[in-house]
């Protein structure tokens, strides 16, 4: 992915006192602490360390207090980047948050990504709404993919959005 020196994606401007960063190690118990307040089965710091030091790339809304607003997690392999992880903090939902992040990160995509991909709960209705609204369609499911809080499993959609 192309980033300036300072980690920032480049044209990136301030979104509603928002600035898109690239997340670094020291944030990791922040990102763990937002995914908490997002996700019925969260990522742990040690899940998002690992994530980047592996390779992948976590980009984050910060506030002008320094706080992280928003986060998504990008892997690319060939051609294609997949979203592995978005999450946004309540107080920050419902602004087109979510939307803002995923459009400023795919902007700045190298010209040879043709694709993004990504999976979804069936029951994420927002999340899925949002997908649509930024053109991903559904290729596909994964019968009983996530667990769900009362111990049952949920599909996953599998959504793709072509560059």
């Amino acid at each position: 992915m192309n980033t300036s020196p300072s980690g920032h994606l480049p044209h990136s401007d301030t979104i509603t006192g928002l600035t898109l960063e690239q997340a670094a190690l020291p944030d990791c118990d922040a990102l763990a602490q937002l995914a908490r307040s997002a996700h019925t089965h969260p990522w742990s710091a040690g899940q998002y360390r690992g994530s980047m030091e592996s390779g992948h790339h976590c980009w984050v809304f910060r506030t002008n207090e320094g706080a992280i607003a928003a986060c998504c997690v990008v892997s690319r392999v060939f051609d294609e980047v997949e979203v592995l992880d978005v999450a946004v903090a309540p107080e920050w939902r419902r602004r087109g948050v979510g939307a803002s992040l995923l459009q400023q990160i795919f902007s700045s995509l190298p010209e040879d990504v043709a694709r993004v991909l990504l999976e979804v709960r069936a029951s994420n209705r927002a999340g899925r709404a949002l997908y649509h609204k930024l053109g991903f369609s559904e290729d596909g499911r994964r019968k009983n993919y996530y667990p769900k809080a009362d111990g049952s499993r949920e599909d996953a959609l599998l959504m793709s959005l072509i560059l």
